[in-house]
Parts: C-alpha cells; sequence; structure tokens
C-alpha cells in the first residue's frame, strides 16, 4: 500500500520514468501489481533485474503489467568476468536466459555496464555483445563506492579512464 500511495504521490507532481529495482525486483510478490498500478496512472514503468528469476511466465506478466522497458546488467562479456563481478556463478547464464525470455514476450531491454578497472578492456566486446542480443540500448555506469559497491572501491577506474571511456561511449552512441 505504501509503494501505491507513493504513486499515487509522484503522479500528482509529474510524469516521471520509474525504475522498479531493488535488490531484485521480482523477489516482491506485489511487483506486477505497483508497475500496473503506475502505467495506470499513466507513468512510464520500467524495471531493473539480473534477469536470473525470468521465466517465459515472468516475462510475460512484465508485458502485461505495462512495463515499457527491462534493464539487464552485464558486467563482463563472458561468464567467468560477469560471474565474477556479481559473485554468483551461473549469473552470465541467468541473464542471457532472461534477455531470451524477454525477446520472446516482446519486451523491450536495454543492458547497463558497471564499468571497473577489472572490465574496461572488455567494453567493446560488451557493446557488441549488447548489439548483438537486440539491446534497445547500452547504458555505461561508473562504479560509485557506496552501498554494496563499497567492498569493490578498489575496483574503480582513474580519472583518465573515466575521461577515455566517455569519449568511447560517445562515439559509440
Amino acid at each position: 500500500e505504501r509503494c501505491l500511495g507513493l504513486i499515487d504521490e509522484i503522479a500528482d507532481v509529474g510524469s516521471p520514468v520509474v525504475i522498479l529495482t531493488g535488490g531484485e525486483p521480482y523477489l516482491r510478490d506485489d511487483i506486477f501489481r505497483i508497475a500496473s498500478y503506475g502505467n495506470e496512472k499513466g507513468l512510464r514503468m520500467v524495471l531493473a533485474t539480473n534477469g536470473t528469476m525470468v521465466s517465459d511466465d515472468i516475462a510475460g506478466r512484465t508485458r502485461d503489467a505495462g512495463i515499457k522497458r527491462i534493464s539487464i546488467s552485464l558486467d563482463g562479456a563472458d561468464a567467468a568476468s560477469h560471474d565474477a563481478f556479481r559473485g554468483v556463478p551461473g549469473a552470465f547464464e541467468g541473464a542471457l536466459a532472461g534477455i531470451d525470455a524477454f525477446k520472446r514476450a516482446g519486451v523491450e531491454f536495454q543492458i547497463n555496464t558497471t564499468i571497473t578497472d577489472r572490465n574496461i578492456e572488455q567494453i567493446d566486446r560488451i557493446f557488441d555483445l549488447a548489439e548483438g542480443l537486440g539491446a534497445a540500448g547500452h547504458h555505461i555506469f561508473l562504479l560509485v563506492p557506496t552501498g554494496r559497491g563499497k567492498d569493490l572501491a578498489d575496483q574503480t577506474i582513474g580519472a583518465g579512464d573515466y575521461e577515455k571511456t566517455l569519449h568511447w561511449f560517445y562515439e559509440k552512441s
């Protein structure tokens, strides 16, 4: 009920994109109700997931709830690098399986990538993977060592690499 009330408040002052994220939003048993409610209020509802819980049923329910776009993080160009970053064996294959389910359901998706010193040399390959998968977009993020990211502070990139990455991304876009 608090989520629905917050959606009412948001809709009263504007119509921004509302990103349902977490943790993993699919762990909530009311996520589809929340998404549908926001959609009914005229808000553009999107959802960020790691993709590992997504079946054809979940993808279809996501579409039916009015989710306009999904974001799934790919932080490596292969299973070894992505799984190491996520700290979960099988996370890469789970993300790809989730993407396939969304594609079958007709749900638009984008790839998000957090750039670190451990994957910066893979960014071209990750971009090519996103394109090959048919992603509507590839969004990069630079690691901010807060929250769960505190444990990854040693992986932040330096100012020179930061600037080089932003120029690279501009050229790709």
